[in-house]
């Protein structure tokens, strides 16, 4: 297996995609995020331990009903079944990567969009 040596902070920094995968592994699994002002990622839960890291812009991430605020450097953990949301309360994209693990994305996850990404999804 090849090791994943990647700068995330200038990969998820250059990404415009709104949901782009990274790294994919049988255990774990990369993506990043470009959140628009005022668009969040939707309230979603997953079957897989998330770890969130923010590298620009300012947000908001709910956590089973807990808001909190997030920006540059900020880390979120969101736990397996937690039912989340990550909102973008800037004025500038929200750029952020996320760590699922086990994999909790389709695999080769890849939206220019968030409205690709919906209608990917039914």
């Amino acid at each position: 297996m090849a090791t994943f040596n990647k700068d995330m902070v200038e990969l998820a920094t250059k990404n415009k995609n709104f949901q782009k995968e990274v790294y994919l592994d049988d255990n774990v699994q990369i993506v990043l995020m470009s959140l628009e002002p005022g668009q969040d990622i939707g309230e979603e839960t997953h079957d897989a331990d998330q770890t969130t890291f923010f590298v620009a812009g300012e947000g908001q991430a709910v956590v089973d009903g807990k808001k909190t605020k997030v920006g540059p450097n900020h880390l979120v953990v969101i736990p397996k079944g937690a039912c989340h949301n990550i909102v973008n309360k800037g004025d500038e994209p929200l750029k952020l990567y996320s760590i699922y693990a086990p994999p909790a994305e389709p695999a080769g996850v890849n939206f220019k969009t968030k409205e690709e990404a919906e209608a990917a999804e039914h």
